[in-house]
């Protein structure tokens, strides 16, 4: 399947916050307790269709460790979308999420896809984080803001796709915006041609 355009998503977060277990259950349907921690980055494929166009969603899940941040903010160079996850039974995860928030301004253009997603729904008894804090900081994040669970499947599918059309629709965007820059710039270009003719003219009489 050839496709007409290529995006990049990163899930980011915390270490333990279940990144690599997002992947998992969405890309491969299963869960497992004994999920190694990702050293690094890992990537995997998915295609997409919106509005008659092709898309090749690279998503790159990231080591959330202390030594290997340096890696995960090189990837967010040129990303289309982010989620940002955090652990709903460990309310230190979800303040680290400003610290990817600000690693996104600093690498990013303003527009792309952001999602902040509450994992591990499924421990409701030992949750550290209310639906209200979560829905809070996304407000600030100006994204939107989910719940789910790695380990039930739940919202998995839903925030994964969700993700690649906001990506797109935001690309998109941007790409309208170059576009309208450069045919305003030409038409600039040719408006300065034809006011520079008139006043050789001009002068000629």
């Amino acid at each position: 399947m050839s496709e007409d355009i290529i995006l990049k998503i990163i899930i980011l977060g915390a270490s333990t916050v279940g990144k690599t277990s997002i992947f998992l259950r969405y890309f491969n349907n299963e869960f497992s307790h004994g999920t190694l921690t990702t050293l690094g980055v890992d990537f995997k494929t998915k295609f997409f269709k919106f509005e008659d166009k092709k898309l090749k969603i690279n998503y790159i899940d990231t080591a959330g460790q202390e030594k290997f941040k340096s890696i995960s903010e090189n990837y967010l160079k040129g990303t289309d979308g982010v989620i940002l996850v955090f652990d709903l039974t460990n309310k230190e995860t979800l303040d680290l999420v400003n610290y990817w928030a600000d690693c996104i301004k600093k690498n990013n253009r303003d527009n792309i896809g952001l999602i902040l997603f509450g994992n591990k729904s499924d421990l409701e008894n030992d949750r550290d984080v209310t639906y209200e804090e979560g829905k809070n900081l996304a407000d600030k994040l100006k994204c939107q803001y989910y719940e789910g669970s790695a380990k039930t499947g739940e919202n998995i599918e839903f925030v994964m796709n969700e993700i690649a059309k906001i990506s797109y629709f935001e690309w998109k965007k941007t790409a309208e915006n170059r576009m309208s820059i450069r045919l305003s710039s030409v038409a600039s270009i040719e408006e300065e041609k034809i006011n520079n003719k008139k006043k050789f003219c001009c002068k000629g009489k």
